[in-house]
């Protein structure tokens, strides 16, 4: 399936196709028997063949939130320098496993000092290099910070972090949560300004509050996304969303929501194309759904238990979706309203 996309794909020369998987079921060595048979869609080189039914995926993706490697000691539960060894086992994985394209869900890499985060942004890319489907990203709230905002975007061969891409019958729209933030943007920059004025206008007025380290969707972006979602519909295509901060408070603490969710959520809920929301930023993660909209928060990789991992592979079917879990990562099972 070749897919199409508004901007050059990201994500450092991964513009080759996945490979076909083998007829063996599992995909990951140690993986638990149920990521590749429990549930209706397995992963294996015989779905694909002949015209889809309703067991079988019209694509995958592979999906993955909060790596945050970086070079320094572990923090709570959190295990910056295991990431590297589970981020390999996760493409690994993907690799085996016939993939569209994959996608990390943002913070990529934690915060050091801005030559070690750029360091670390090296060593993760890296690990990277040798997956097979094209890797698309999403800008988090960690990283950008101390590397330099446009560095870090030219890392991950970005020309801007909202964008969208599609295959017959799906948009994939690509959101930035950092597009209003205290953290991203230079101090005495216009959209710094704009951040602050945003922040002090809505302190106060309810929760939860516009903290530092969460961010909100841009003026210019809004404008876009309401284009991108018209002209879905004009097409019939069905909607998923990916950014890295959650807008719903059911699928999510309330603490890590976009400062802006309310008018995100009012613009998505407002398109009947919009089938799921993907994000991360809250490493429990959560699921919830309203007015026709799953909201899927991934468990973060970085919090996952020595030994374990945390990412999945979402199979695109036509009356649904199905996330296959791996480590943390909760599989889910999600039914489409009629398109």
């Amino acid at each position: 399936m070749r897919l199409t996309a508004a901007i050059p794909r990201g994500g450092f020369g991964f513009h080759r196709r996945g490979l076909m998987l083998t007829r063996r079921a599992t995909v990951e060595r140690g993986l638990s028997a149920g990521f590749a048979s429990a549930l209706p869609v397995r992963v294996r080189a015989d779905d694909s063949a002949g015209a889809p039914g309703a067991d079988r995926p019209n694509l995958r993706f592979g999906i993955v939130a909060d790596v945050q490697y970086a070079d320094k000691p572990p923090s709570g539960r959190r295990d910056y320098r295991g990431s590297l060894a589970k981020a390999a086992r996760c493409v690994e994985a993907w690799n085996g496993a016939d993939l569209a394209f994959a996608i990390e869900l943002g913070d990529l890499t934690d915060d050091r000092a801005r030559d070690g985060t750029r360091e670390d942004l090296a060593r993760i890319c890296d690990v990277f290099t040798s997956l097979r489907p094209p890797l698309r990203h999403v800008v988090g709230n960690h990283g950008p910070p101390t590397a330099g905002r446009q560095a870090y975007l030219e890392a991950l061969g970005l020309e801007r972090p909202w964008y969208d891409f599609g295959v017959p019958g799906w948009r994939f729209v690509v959101l930035d949560a950092t597009g209003l933030s205290l953290k991203a943007w230079p101090a005495g920059s216009p959209r710094r300004a704009q951040s602050e004025a945003f922040s002090q206008a809505h302190r106060g007025c309810g929760t939860p509050e516009p903290v530092d380290h969460n961010g909100g969707i841009d003026p210019e972006q809004m404008a876009w996304l309401r284009g991108v979602l018209a002209k879905a519909v004009a097409a019939r295509e069905r909607v998923a969303v990916f950014c890295h901060t959650p807008v719903l408070a059911e699928a999510s603490r309330r603490s890590h929501l976009l400062w802006n969710h309310g008018e995100v959520l009012a613009v998505l809920e407002a398109c009947p194309a919009v089938a799921v929301y993907f994000a991360g930023h809250d490493h429990r993660g959560g699921c919830a759904f309203r007015n026709g909209i799953h909201h899927v928060t991934l468990e973060g990789m970085v919090e996952s238990p020595p030994g374990g991992n945390a990412f999945g592979i979402v199979a695109v079917c036509p009356d649904r979706l199905v996330l296959l879990g791996v480590g943390t990562v909760t599989s889910r099972t999600m039914a489409l309203r009629a398109g």
